[in-house]
């Protein structure tokens, strides 16, 4: 008893008589080289795929490269931001609002100051954070409006707060 014994209708007696490459009524001669055509195409197309893929990838690590110096320019130590405060005065650069000038109405309300080191020429325009020089003391607020963009005397001159509202003489000169 044959193993094909169980298949039903024209392609159990094909498959018992050898002939199954005229299933789809084509020659094996016709068959082979289709085959050999058709798994070359899809060789080329995985060849292409795993070229692009490397490609991306090698394009990411760059750019994961490149985020990683940009965060090491930006990065301030510890070390650096306590040593900034304490050459400014904890003295805002912009404003003039300073730790000292709050705890004069007030004492201990000058501990609710929020300083910020910032880099004098930004990281987008070749600053450093590694350079103490680069680096200046100033208040949120002013940080804030000065963003990477602005110079400190640009801030200046469109802020309509600090020591000199503060002082009594409402910024009038």
């Amino acid at each position: 008893m044959s193993a094909f014994n169980g298949l039903s209708g024209i392609t159990g007696r094909m498959l018992m008589s050898g002939s199954a490459g005229s299933i789809t009524g084509l020659e094996p001669s016709v068959v082979i080289p289709a085959l050999i055509i058709l798994l070359a195409v899809a060789l080329f197309a995985l060849l292409v795929v795993a070229f692009r893929y490397g490609r991306q990838k090698r394009r990411i690590l760059r750019q994961e490269r490149i985020q990683r110096e940009v965060a090491g320019r930006r990065r301030i130590r510890i070390s650096d931001k306590n040593e900034v405060f304490e050459r400014d005065n904890y003295t805002c650069q912009i404003c003039g609002i300073s730790k000292e000038y709050l705890d004069s109405f007030c004492e201990g309300l000058g501990d609710y100051l929020l300083l910020e080191a910032d880099h004098i020429r930004s990281v987008s325009q070749g600053g450093s954070g590694r350079d103490i020089d680069n680096l200046q003391c100033l208040c949120w607020r002013c940080n804030r409006k000065k963003g990477g963009s602005k110079t400190n005397d640009q801030v200046r001159d469109i802020i309509d707060y600090g020591i000199e509202y503060l002082s009594g003489d409402g910024g009038q000169q």
